[in-house]
Parts: C-alpha cells; sequence; structure tokens
C-alpha cells in the first residue's frame, strides 16, 4: 500500500491516495517544455548552463510545463509533467522560482537535495556530501493537505533557495551550493547564480531563466 503522497506505480503520475490534491497542486501539463537549455562554459568537471524555465512569463505559467534537466548531460529533457513521474531521466524539474528533485512525490528516482550555506561551489566535493540527510520531496501532510510556503507555492527540497527583495520585486540566490541528489542516486554540486540570465550569459529584466554552475561529485 502506497503511503500519502508517494507516486504511484501504475505509471498514473499521482499519488493514489493523494490523487485530487497531487492534480490540484501540481497542475500537470501535458506538454515538453519549449524552453531552452545551453552550455555557457566548460571547466575541468564543472559546467555553466543557460536555463530557460520561464514558462511563457507568469501570466502564462499556468498553462506551460516545467523544464525537465538532466544534469548528468547537461540538457532538457523531453518529458511532460506527466511522463516526467516515471521518468528516470531527469534530475531537476524547474518552472519560474519553483525547483525540485526526481523523488519522493516528484518522481520515480532517488533525488533530493540538501543546501550548505555559505560553502563556495569551487572548494565543494565529494567529502561534503559525506553523511548529508537528502530532502526528499514530499508535497502532501499525512492527510493529503499539501505543503505550502508563506507565498502559497509548493514546498520543496529547494524552498527558499532565494532572497526576495520587496523594493523591486526580484529574486536573489541565496549565498551557498545545493548539493543534488540524481535520480540514479549520483550527486552533484549546483549554484544558482541568477534568475535573470539571458541566452548569452548576460543578465536581463526577465525572471525564470537562470544560469546554473553543475559539477558531478
Amino acid at each position: 500500500m502506497h503511503e500519502s503522497g508517494s507516486p504511484s506505480s501504475d505509471g498514473a503520475g499521482e499519488s493514489r491516495r493523494c490523487a485530487a490534491a497531487w492534480e490540484n497542486l501540481v497542475n500537470p501539463i501535458d506538454l515538453v517544455s519549449s524552453g531552452e537549455v545551453a552550455v555557457l562554459g566548460e571547466a575541468p568537471g564543472n559546467k555553466t548552463l543557460y536555463v530557460d524555465a520561464s514558462a511563457g512569463g507568469t501570466q502564462a505559467a499556468s498553462t506551460n510545463p516545467r523544464l525537465y534537466l538532466s544534469l548528468e548531460t547537461a540538457s532538457k529533457v523531453s518529458v511532460t509533467d506527466r511522463s516526467a513521474m516515471t521518468s528516470g531521466a531527469w534530475d531537476l524539474a524547474i518552472k519560474r522560482p519553483i525547483l525540485f528533485t526526481n523523488g519522493g512525490d516528484a518522481g520515480r528516482g532517488q533525488g533530493g537535495a540538501v543546501f550548505l550555506s555559505e560553502i563556495d561551489f569551487a572548494s565543494v566535493d565529494k567529502d561534503d556530501a559525506t553523511g548529508r540527510i537528502f530532502a526528499s520531496e514530499s508535497f502532501f501532510e499525512a492527510d493529503c493537505t499539501p505543503k505550502l510556503d508563506a507565498t502559497g507555492a509548493l514546498r520543496t527540497s529547494f524552498d527558499e533557495w532565494y532572497d526576495y527583495d520587496t523594493s523591486n520585486n526580484t529574486l536573489s540566490p541565496k549565498r551557498g551550493t545545493w548539493l543534488v541528489k540524481g535520480t540514479t542516486g549520483k550527486v552533484y554540486k549546483v549554484r544558482i547564480l541568477t534568475y535573470y540570465a539571458t541566452p548569452d550569459g548576460g543578465i536581463g529584466p526577465a525572471g525564470g531563466r537562470y544560469t546554473l554552475e553543475v559539477g558531478a561529485l
């Protein structure tokens, strides 16, 4: 018997006991994201990526799917919000400021994440992952009540990855490095550089476009 909030094994892409709550919370769109993923630069063991997870902007986000990213190949995975639930090809799902891993209530993988506050990306190595507890994706309480953050958005393992500036309504990534357990259990280090990237690696006015640093541990 499935526990509350855990994905079903029949490919339905939702929790059996929390099926209605899953649909309302996740709002799965049965389309593949049109967002772009591009490698902006490479260094030994690391890559810098541009990821367009803008989902059509704030007004159209509810009708556009998440972008699914493979950290292993540094590329977009062509799955929909529904097929992603039974896919082992992706490691991170991103849609505007919401990120989650492929595990728990989000997918069939072994995904999870932990934040290393104030630790610089370049200095993080595999020893930093030893003994860490990776938070898996847990979207529901025992009674199927959705777990939401202060803004009413889905609470994930990447909760509170940014600081919000009320004076200009902008998001700034917190200083530090994320350890992300991928769908196969392989661990990566991820740094979010900006939420306002441009395809050439610059900074622009529109949100939902990330520059990420990614490296395998």
